[in-house]
């Protein structure tokens, strides 16, 4: 006779198989998020928790070497406070302030977003570095960076080696862009808005458009900030069009689409996410039940980048890393290109 496992002695299994590496995760995501609030000088503002965290795992993971014990937890904290991270940062979304740049800046945005996924997923082909490796790239580089990425991974089955990467070459892209876009704009004389289009538009994390725009005046951060939330509120349709598409490519000899089938295949913590927004929208989540809600996503996205820090190992890095990187700073020259034209010859900035 089999002896069925009691559900308590289950969990408690489970939980003391996560700890270990779960709690040091934790308590590093934790140091990360007060490191950004009360440690970081404003003035740099390229050292935000989500650096901070990925550095912090990165340099525990090649500098001591991690007892397979912690592997359980490590894992958990990639995955499972990924789901809750993104669930949760939909309560801070208000899908509604789209419409407030106007129906020419989110045709811009969702142009670019578009040309983003699709570009990067072609020459990913063509240089032989992944067609999933180019799907993450574009999306991060097209919709909300990080976020975007760890959001469309399990969308597209994507494997911890192309998550790690891809999120390396967007945060590479997104200092270059910091550095490089304040300078060239105030060398070559660009309005306020013209600027504020293109932070809005080109570097990938929420952060750095918002901060780009600042350091180059408050009208051109207000005007930054408003189009990053075009995109960051365009992410779940994105996300929507690609699950199906891979859906669609991932089904067996002569198998028709059925709802059933896609609904098996469909990541479930896209609907919590897509409701938290929804209601959000609606206003029937209070601005201070946002707020303390958006905290929770901030720290759970902590923990989430220190266990995807702590899955780096410099020695199995290669030439592939190299051509996701150049896959990356191809796309961002692109989308620059688009933004510039796209805001000084159709909205005439």
């Amino acid at each position: 006779m089999v002896k069925i496992p009691s559900p308590k002695h289950t969990v408690f299994n489970y939980i003391k198989r996560i700890y270990p590496g779960f709690g040091l995760c934790l308590v590093l995501g934790i140091f990360a998020w007060y490191s950004d609030i009360n440690l970081v000088p404003k003035q740099l503002f390229i050292a935000n928790y989500v650096l901070i965290g990925i550095l912090l795992g990165i340099f525990v993971s090649n500098v001591f070497k991690i007892p397979y014990r912690f592997n359980d937890g490590i894992e958990f904290s990639t995955k499972t406070c990924l789901y809750i991270g993104i669930v949760l940062l939909g309560a801070g979304l208000n899908l509604q302030e789209i419409f407030s740049i106007g129906w020419a800046a989110v045709i811009m945005v969702a142009i670019s977003i578009t040309f983003s996924i699709v570009i990067c997923g072609w020459i990913a082909r063509k240089i032989n570095a992944g067609e999933r490796w180019g799907h993450l790239v574009g999306t991060g580089i097209g919709i909300c960076g990080i976020s975007a990425i760890i959001a469309m991974a399990p969308v597209i089955k994507a494997r911890e080696k192309e998550i790690i990467t891809a999120i390396g070459a967007v945060l590479i892209m997104d200092i270059l862009v910091l550095i490089t876009l304040p300078i060239i704009g105030h060398s070559l004389g660009w309005s306020d808005s013209l600027v504020g289009f293109i932070a809005g538009v080109v570097p990938a994390n929420t952060a750095q458009c918002i901060a780009i725009g600042h350091a180059y005046s408050k009208p051109a951060g207000s005007i930054a900030t408003i189009v990053k939330l075009a995109r960051n509120a365009l992410m779940p349709i994105a996300i929507l069009i690609v699950t199906y598409i891979y859906t669609l490519r991932g089904l067996p000899t002569d198998e028709k689409v059925r709802a059933g089938l896609l609904w098996n295949k469909f990541p479930k913590f896209i609907i919590g996410f897509l409701i938290t927004a929804t209601l959000n929208s609606m206003g029937l989540i209070p601005s201070q039940s946002s707020s303390i809600i958006k905290d929770f996503s901030t720290w759970f996205f902590a923990i989430t980048f220190v266990g995807i820090g702590a899955t780096i190992d410099f020695k199995e890095l290669g030439k592939r890393d190299i051509a996701v990187v150049a896959l990356a700073l191809i796309m961002t020259i692109i989308l620059w290109l688009y933004a510039y034209c796209y805001a000084k010859f159709i909205l005439s900035l």
